[in-house]
C-alpha cells in the first residue's frame, strides 16, 4: 500500500506551508510607538497629549529623570519644551534677545545650558524656569573674563552637554583666515573654573597636513591621545553626548568619536566600507558594524547616548522606485485624528523625496541598526527610544518605543 508515504508528504507539505504561514504573520505589521507629546489643539496647554506642538526644532535631549526636553524656534523666539512622565508640560520662554541657538545640554540638577550666538560672538548660557539667560563661556572664555583673548581669535561653539561630575563640556572652532585653516578643539570646564582641552590639537598644520587629516579625522588609530590627534575643518565637529562612564561622544561630519575617561580616543562611526552596513527594510536588524555605517547627519540633530547605545539622526538615499517608509516602520497604534495627521503628514513628505530622515542606532556590540524612518531626531534613555516627527506646517510629536532586548 502507498497511501502512507503520500498521506505523510501532503501532511509534511501543510504543516510547512502552516509554518510559513505562522511565520509571515508574526512579521511586524509597524512599529507600536505610544506619543508622549504633541498632536492636541491647544498651543497652551499644560498636559503634553493636549498641545499642539509647533515650531522649528532646535535639539532635542531625554535626561537622566525621564524628562524629555524639546528646543525650538518659533516666530522668531526660542523656546525650551519640557514634559515629564507624568504626562505634564510646561514651557521656557528663552530671553527674547537670543534667537540664533545651536544645542540644548541638560545637568542632572535640572539646570538648562544652551549653546547661541550673542551678535557675532559665540556664548554657552545658563537659562532658568523664567528663561532668564546667564553667560557662562563667551568666545570660549569663561564670562567674567570674556573680554579677553582666549589665544585662537573668534571662535564658534556648537555641541556642549554636561558630564557625569556636573562639568560643562563643549566643542571649540576657531578659524585662521590668513591659513584657511579651521582646527576644532574639545573643551571642558572643570571644576576650579578652569578650562582644559580634552580632544584634538590646537596649532598650525602644513597644507598637506590639514588636507590628511580632515579626510583621517574620524579614524585615529588605537590607543591615540585625544589631545594628540587633530580634528581639523570647518564646523567639523557639531553635538556631544556623554556616555554612562562619562565617555564623551563627538558627532563628526564623517562620524563619531568615543574621548574615554582615560584620554584616548577611538572611532565610534564612520565610513570604512559603505556597503557593508546597508539599511534594512525591517526595524533593529542587525546591518552590519557602526565603523561601516557611513553616517550623513541631519542638520540641527544631535546624538545621544545611554546604557551603551548610540543614536545617530541620519540621511539615507533611497532609489527612484521605493520612496516611502518601509512597511515595518510605519507607526501603529491607537491615536488620536490630531496625532494621526501629523504621522501621515510626516510620511507623505518621506514620500516626496529620496533623502529620508531616519535613526539609525550603534548598539553596545559596535553594531548598527536602524530604529526609526521620517524623523526629525530622537534621543535614547532607560531602554526607550524617543523620536521626533514633523507634520504640516511644522507642526511637531514625540514618540517612544522600547528598545528589543
Amino acid at each position: 500500500m502507498r497511501w502512507r508515504p503520500a498521506l505523510t508528504l501532503a501532511a509534511a507539505l501543510t504543516l510547512l506551508l502552516n509554518g510559513c504561514h505562522t511565520e509571515q504573520s508574526k512579521a511586524p505589521a509597524g512599529e507600536q510607538v505610544a506619543i508622549v507629546a504633541g498632536g492636541g489643539a491647544e498651543t497652551t496647554a499644560t498636559k503634553a497629549l493636549d498641545l499642539s506642538l509647533s515650531g522649528v526644532p532646535n535639539d532635542f535631549e531625554v535626561g537622566r529623570d525621564g524628562v524629555a526636553r524639546l528646543m525650538v524656534t518659533q516666530s522668531g523666539r526660542v523656546l525650551i519644551w519640557t514634559f515629564k512622565p507624568d504626562g505634564s508640560a510646561t514651557r521656557i520662554d528663552v530671553d527674547p534677545k537670543i534667537t540664533d541657538v545651536s544645542q540644548l545640554a541638560v545637568a542632572d540638577d535640572g539646570n538648562l545650558y544652551i549653546s547661541h550666538l550673542a551678535g557675532r560672538v559665540w556664548c554657552i548660557s545658563k537659562v532658568d524656569r523664567n528663561g532668564r539667560a546667564t553667560p557662562v563661556i563667551v568666545n570660549g572664555q569663561p564670562a567674567p573674563t570674556a573680554g579677553a583673548q582666549n589665544g585662537r581669535g573668534d571662535v564658534r561653539i556648537d555641541g556642549i552637554a554636561i558630564d557625569r561630575q556636573g562639568r560643562l563640556v563643549f566643542v571649540e572652532d576657531a578659524y585662521n583666515v590668513a591659513l584657511q585653516q579651521a582646527i576644532n578643539l574639545v573643551r571642558r570646564v572643570e571644576a576650579n573654573g578652569h578650562i582644559t582641552t580634552i580632544a584634538g590639537r590646537a596649532g598650525v598644520l602644513s597644507p598637506k597636513e590639514y588636507a590628511e587629516a580632515i579626510v583621517g579625522s574620524v579614524a585615529p588609530p588605537p590607543g591615540t591621545r585625544a589631545t594628540d590627534w587633530p580634528l581639523p575643518g570647518l564646523g567639523e565637529l557639531d553635538s556631544l553626548a556623554v556616555g554612562e562612564d562619562d565617555t564623551i561622544f563627538v558627532q563628526a561630519h564623517r562620524g563619531v568619536l568615543a574621548v574615554a575617561p582615560d584620554g584616548t580616543i577611538r572611532a565610534i562611526a564612520r565610513r570604512r566600507d559603505n556597503t557593508a552596513a546597508l539599511v534594512a527594510d525591517r526595524p533593529f536588524t542587525r546591518e552590519g558594524e557602526a565603523l561601516d555605517a557611513d553616517p550623513r547627519f541631519i542638520d540641527h540633530a544631535s546624538i545621544t547616548a545611554d546604557r551603551g547605545f548610540l543614536t545617530m539622526p541620519v540621511t539615507h538615499t533611497q532609489s527612484e522606485e521605493s520612496r516611502s517608509i518601509p512597511a515595518a516602520f510605519r507607526w501603529v497604534g491607537e491615536y488620536s485624528d490630531g496625532q494621526r495627521a501629523i504621522i501621515e503628514a510626516a510620511g507623505r513628505r518621506a514620500g516626496k523625496d529620496r533623502l529620508q530622515q531616519i535613526l539609525r542606532i550603534v548598539r553596545p556590540d559596535g553594531s548598527v541598526t536602524t530604529g526609526a524612518w521620517a524623523v526629525d531626531g530622537g534621543a535614547v534613555r532607560g531602554g526607550n527610544l524617543y523620536l521626533l516627527i514633523r507634520g504640516d506646517n511644522n507642526q511637531l510629536m514625540i514618540g517612544k518605543i522600547e528598545l528589543p532586548n
